[in-house]
């Protein structure tokens, strides 16, 4: 497996897991008693300045606290804006992501991109506290794109 940082110095912003989560879907199913809430229909949840979309939401939650969240889609997207300001996104067509442990898990057609660098693979693993990825299989290929720094940003020693 490949094993990358997305910059050197970005991570999902560190208050985000401290905002109220807003959802919006065509149908929702809550159970109190096992903690599971399916949410279905052009799904949008909303936590700070990350965004998830899918078709098809599952939270999980222990304790009274969100700890796992399952999104399928034609592409479910990912999208949050690290404390520098960089924005990282994320789409797949089944996301797995692990509260607890700063983790989402991208299957099929997965793909990440931030300040224009591209990752795709069929698996990739994205430690949001760290931007750190980890991506590939023994099975399918991993494709990165890396933007040269000077396309980047503006060059004002000219």
């Amino acid at each position: 497996m490949l094993m990358c940082v997305v910059s050197s110095t970005s991570h999902a912003r560190s208050d985000d897991s401290e905002q109220p989560i807003q959802i919006s879907a065509n149908t929702a199913e809550l159970n109190d008693k096992s903690g599971v809430s399916i949410y279905r229909g052009d799904v949008v949840m909303i936590q700070g300045t990350t965004i998830l979309k899918g078709d098809k939401i599952t939270v999980h939650t222990e304790n009274n606290a969100v700890s796992r969240i399952i999104a399928f889609g034609d592409l479910a997207t990912y999208q949050e804006t690290t404390d520098e300001g960089d924005v990282v996104y994320a789409e797949s067509e089944e996301m797995v992501h692990n509260a607890n442990k700063n983790k989402i898990e991208l299957f099929r057609q997965a793909k990440i991109t931030q300040l224009g660098n591209v990752i795709r693979s069929e698996y990739i693993r994205y430690l949001t506290d760290q931007g750190l990825i980890d991506t590939g299989t023994k099975k399918d290929r991993v494709n990165i794109t890396i933007i040269p720094q000077s396309k980047l940003f503006n060059d004002d020693t000219q």
